[in-house]
């Protein structure tokens, strides 16, 4: 009886680190690919979706449309259906849906969610991503930015 639950345990354990191990590997791949690519002044988030997904359609979209209505100005948003567009996937290392990224202007990778992220978890990353442009433009146009 004991055997079996160490068993258990050893195999819970190796999944988890196995998960992770994913996890690092996707982290680093869309660190490559976010690096190489287009240069923006915003953050930027990435949102991976398909026309038969439907969390994508029915719980992260509107949390998204919700959370732009504020940060519209500060964050752009790419909705990349992967039915589509199946090698923006594959180069971002994605491999369940909905999966968001959520990137810094300088193309640093602030956080890779799978599956749902919901509005607080995601107000979250978007103040990391965004913490250092209002000092930019505070810089840049000399006026005093609130906010």
């Amino acid at each position: 009886m004991l055997d079996r639950i160490a068993v258990a345990i050893g195999l819970v354990i190796l999944g988890i680190a196995a998960y992770r191990l994913l996890l690092l590997a996707q982290q680093r791949t869309v660190s490559r690919r976010a690096q190489s690519g287009e240069r923006v002044e915003r953050a930027t988030l990435l949102v991976f979706t398909s026309p038969t997904c439907a969390p994508c359609k029915l719980q992260q979209v509107p949390i998204i449309n919700r959370l732009l209505v504020e940060w519209s100005d500060r964050i752009e948003v790419r909705l990349i259906d992967v039915t589509e567009q199946p090698d923006v996937a594959q180069q971002y290392g994605v491999w369940s849906l909905p999966t968001s990224i959520v990137l810094k202007a300088d193309r640093s990778v602030v956080a890779i969610n799978q599956g749902v992220a919901h509005e607080k978890k995601l107000r979250e990353q978007f103040e990391q991503a965004t913490a250092g442009q209002a000092v930019t433009r505070q810089l840049v146009t000399g006026q005093s930015v609130t906010g």
